[in-house]
């Protein structure tokens, strides 16, 4: 009882407080992912009888669904390059995962101070603005004036919920919807229950703190359709449940007038390309000899070895100047039917890779690459994928944008994904420098 007494009075101190508050009336941008919200979706009959608030947006704004991800097509990669306005070999998130092959590559790039480039997080706090961002990818120790970053406990040392709490922002703040009841400590942090949990402390956060910049994470939709396809009624059910969510943001701005103020972007970060197996292509590797499985499922002594990402992987030779190792392999790898293989000098253009990748490899149809090393190197696994070539049609994301700034019911013929960070600076003013630049037409009247 002490105990709680102690961090309630702490919490009100800290969250009473009229400060680090937006105003009503200042122009913001509520940039919202969907994750693997695919480009095809709208091309569905009963697109607008199934997601009416999405169809709303489009018919309101403006749409482009034939947006190209980064390479790899992956969360964090896609993500750090949505704020940004680089691709990853300039912003320097290469791909979800370190290249840790003695851990089976478990750990994730949770750290913002990993992106070598200003981010529109960044300009926000130079500008001395407000920001919020809910379970963004890349954020942990990025200056965001609330929120929590996206980040997960992979081992037992500590818990998930534990560890999102040492990291909010600022201290205390996920506690603090706890003690004011916005959020059950002991509701359930998977599937559908954290996207609801999610939901609830974004919609408190930005209401109280009424943020210029709104960073905000969607999740269950790229499950579902990793586990049981993109055409699955799976998925277009969390599809619906995310345009209901989004319809949740929408009645707030509808309610409160809020439409002339505030510029509402929904994005995808991929999409998706259906398969029924998968490829361990460690497993080749260790029947070569060259590195060696482990009963716990890790790798040791490698002399090669393999990141998986679904429909890449990214070979790397631990000595760069064993010649024979290297034509060794460049034979094995060459052999096999299911993929293709790119050398170093085909490296280069949309599909660049780290300068330490020896082959790339790019899954061929109906296949996806695993990172189970338990498993035979070919294996039944059905389900969705993404992480390949970002120029292919079925990996094409979506971009809705509606409110100040939208020229209603325009279309955007094609964009980078990159595109995003610059149009949210032009909106909000905030002089990012980057390499990409706002969508011809698509902002338009702006004060």
């Amino acid at each position: 009882m002490i105990r709680y007494s102690l961090i309630l009075s702490i919490s009100i101190a800290v969250f009473s407080c009229g400060g680090f508050k937006g105003s009503w009336s200042d122009p913001r941008v509520i940039l919202v992912s969907v994750d693997g919200l695919r480009g095809d979706l709208f091309n569905r009959s009963d697109f607008s009888e199934r997601f009416p608030n999405l169809h709303r947006l489009t018919t309101s704004g403006s749409l482009c669904n034939n947006v190209s991800s980064v390479f790899p097509s992956l969360t964090y990669p896609s993500h750090t390059s949505m704020i940004t306005g680089e691709l990853p070999l300039k912003h320097g998130i290469l791909n979800n995962h370190p290249f840790q092959p003695e851990i089976n590559f478990s750990d994730w790039n949770w750290y913002q101070d990993s992106v070598r480039v200003e981010s529109i997080i960044d300009k926000i706090k130079q500008n001395e603005m407000v920001s919020l961002g809910i379970s963004w990818p890349v954020t942990v120790g990025a200056p965001i004036t609330w929120g929590f970053p996206e980040i997960k406990s992979i081992n037992d040392t500590i818990s998930t919920a534990s560890l999102v709490m040492k990291h909010d922002m600022p201290d205390h703040f996920l506690e603090s919807a706890q003690l004011r009841g916005i959020i059950n400590p002991q509701a359930s942090t998977e599937g559908y229950s954290r996207d609801i949990l999610l939901h609830k402390i974004f919609m408190d956060a930005f209401r109280r703190k009424r943020p210029h910049l709104s960073l905000y994470h969607m999740i269950q939709t790229d499950y579902e359709q990793h586990d049981y396809g993109k055409h699955s009624s799976e998925a277009l059910e969390a599809f619906a449940f995310m345009d209901s969510l989004i319809g949740n943001i929408m009645i707030f701005l509808d309610e409160n007038n809020l439409w002339s103020s505030t510029t509402l972007f929904i994005t995808g970060d991929h999409g998706f390309r259906d398969v029924d197996k998968h490829l361990n292509v460690n497993r080749l590797f260790a029947d070569q000899g060259w590195l060696k499985i482990t009963d716990n499922n890790t790798i040791e002594n490698w002399e090669v070895t393999c990141l998986s990402t679904g429909g890449s992987a990214f070979v790397r030779i631990k000595n760069q100047d064993d010649t024979v190792l290297k034509k060794k392999v460049r034979v094995l790898l060459t052999k096999q039917v299911e993929f293709e293989t790119l050398e170093r000098r085909h490296m280069t253009g949309h599909l660049s890779a780290h300068e330490e990748t020896d082959f790339l490899l790019l899954a061929n149809k109906n296949y996806a690459f695993s990172k189970d090393l338990n498993q035979p190197y070919v294996y039944n696994k059905s389900g969705g994928t993404h992480g390949g070539d970002p120029n292919r049609s079925y990996l094409k994301t979506a971009f809705i944008a509606c409110g100040r700034g939208i020229k209603p019911g325009t279309r955007v013929e094609n964009m980078q994904i990159t595109q995003i960070a610059p149009a949210v600076s032009e909106l909000l003013n905030l002089g990012l420098s980057c390499s990409a630049e706002t969508p011809t037409g698509l902002i338009h009247g702006l004060d």
